[in-house]
């Protein structure tokens, strides 16, 4: 099963997420990226260290680099499609509830402009 993980897009239409990832050092980019191939490839069907469910229709994708934690905030949609809606490097053993309380929001806001335009608001992840 092949899923399409996709970026959330501010109102208006900066890809945060985008923004986050240019801002890694390269190599920490490139193992973000990858973990979001696996993403693609797996969905649900990876094992924690990879994957976790945080809360409700809220889940955690979990790159690691020289000592760093990053965190991709994701929720799944209808039509195998994943978006991922915020993005953070973790300092603390928990999620800050700042940052899921972001996610949260921008989930309801993904929903409100799938309702209204028809479209979820997001874009396209590169190749």
């Amino acid at each position: 099963m092949q899923w399409e993980v996709l970026y959330y897009q501010s109102e208006r239409g900066e890809s945060l997420i985008e923004d986050f990832l240019d801002a890694l050092p390269r190599k920490a980019r490139a193992k973000c990226l990858a973990y979001m191939d696996l993403l693609e490839e797996f969905g649900f069907n990876l094992p924690r260290s990879v994957i976790a469910k945080v809360r409700g229709d809220l889940w955690e994708l979990r790159p690691e680099w020289a000592g760093v934690e990053y965190r991709f905030l994701y929720f799944f949609l209808v039509g195998q499609r994943v978006i991922i809606v915020h993005a953070l490097s973790k300092k603390n053993q928990r999620l800050a509830h700042r940052d899921i309380a972001l996610a949260e929001s921008r989930i309801a806001d993904v929903r409100r402009r799938l309702e209204r335009e028809g479209t979820p608001p997001v874009r396209q992840r590169p190749s």
